[in-house]
């Protein structure tokens, strides 16, 4: 073991965990002491890239090794039971997104959290990039103006191939379908960057893909700032697309980007000064040369003078400063309880779009009938006509 290095561990050998073995490996200051994976050639062939060992389970890796964090790249509907066991042996948890399928499971997560010498953080790396943390910085001191009006679309394409393994499109291994599993990436950074919602209108439904769930979702949000958004997720979308668009007082922020943001695919446009807003929709339908559609976002605005470093919002980002925050004694800031927020909108897109009502964010008591499921426990023809359009 080399000194200071952190001793890391995998449970769950599926695709994902290899972006997380390369972050890991990738800062230098880590040491890869186990896998798991109840497909034991998929532990055995992790482990070999990096010369960890590999184990049957959880219960196994915990009883031999002696990790100071272990990622969590199983399945959803797996997670909250494997991050429990993890913090009863008093170490630290890093969750794949979506980090569980409810509220009351993030409750009892937490709560094992408490009783633990271990933390729990979640991977959402679009928070770590760059260019999130120039905008969150930015708009939360007001550089940028003050929030108005958003629009946050994750349009992606799975096909009905994607679906082949039997946990994926089921309530019980998945969760719910793109707003949990694909959207909640670009609704997390949403959340991040315009702060606590207060009302959310949506509606699911399923149009093509075999699962039991939605394929498509759309909310529109009311936050507390009294800005609003619109909400897009989509599996049905030939050609893919991830945005968020920020208009503020100050001007339009916005990235544009599928799976993960560079600095580039960031841009923002100041307002108008008032001899050109005084000209716009005079000549309806016509572009001009100096159209800000067609024009490059420039001058000395505060988001052009905030450039530095580019660092791209993949895992590398999230798991670098995990690295090094766990290694200085710092707290990561992507907490179980910094996600709660995401976890809640989540939960109350997928009520108010099976409910056919507006849901507060304060109505998310344990007494809320979708607390315990993202599907209220509804029966399962009531579910499938919830889905259905029209």
């Amino acid at each position: 073991m080399t000194d200071g290095a952190l001793r890391v561990a995998i449970v769950g050998c599926g695709n994902i965990s290899r972006r997380h073995a390369e972050a890991y490996a990738n800062t230098g200051r880590t040491e890869l002491v186990g896998t798991a994976d109840v497909v034991e050639e998929k532990a055995r062939t992790l482990a070999g890239k990096y010369g960890a060992t590999p184990y049957a389970n959880v219960t196994e890796l915990l009883a031999a090794e002696d990790p100071d964090l272990v990622s969590v790249t199983t399945p959803p509907g797996s997670h909250a039971e494997i991050a429990i066991e993890i913090l009863a042996a008093g170490k630290s948890v890093l969750l794949e997104k979506p980090p569980v399928l409810s509220l009351a499971e993030m409750d009892a997560v937490a709560k094992a959290e408490q009783e633990s010498a271990g933390s729990v953080f979640v991977v959402f790396q679009h928070r770590h990039g760059s260019g999130a943390l120039r905008a969150a910085d930015l708009l939360g001191r007001g550089a940028l103006g003050s929030p108005l009006v958003a629009v946050c679309e994750t349009l992606w394409f799975r096909p009905r191939s994607y679906f082949d393994p039997e946990w994926r499109g089921t309530w019980i291994g998945e969760g719910g379908g793109p707003t949990l599993g694909h959207g909640i990436h670009q609704i997390d950074l949403l959340l991040h960057l315009l702060g606590p919602w207060r009302t959310i209108t949506a509606t699911a439904v399923r149009l093509d893909r075999p699962v039991e769930f939605e394929d498509v979702s759309t909310a529109s949000v009311i936050f507390e700032s009294g800005a609003v958004a619109t909400v897009i997720n989509s599996l049905l979308s030939p050609r893919e697309l991830s945005r968020i668009r920020i208009d503020t007082t100050g001007g339009t922020l916005e990235v544009n980007h599928v799976y993960g943001y560079s600095d580039q695919d960031w841009t923002f446009h100041p307002v108008p000064d008032a001899a050109k807003a005084a000209g716009l929709g005079l000549d309806p339908g016509v572009r001009t040369a100096d159209d800000p559609a067609d024009g490059e976002p420039g001058g000395a605005d505060p988001w052009t003078a905030s450039a530095g470093e580019d660092l791209p919002s993949n895992h590398d980002a999230q798991l670098g400063h995990l690295v090094d925050d766990l290694l200085a004694g710092r707290t990561h800031e992507t907490t179980l309880a910094g996600t709660r927020p995401t976890m809640e909108f989540v939960t109350a897109l997928y009520a108010s779009a099976i409910t056919g009502k507006p849901i507060d964010r304060a109505d998310l008591t344990p007494e809320h009938p979708f607390y315990r499921a993202l599907h209220g426990d509804l029966p399962k023809d009531e579910l499938a006509k919830s889905f259905q359009p029209g």
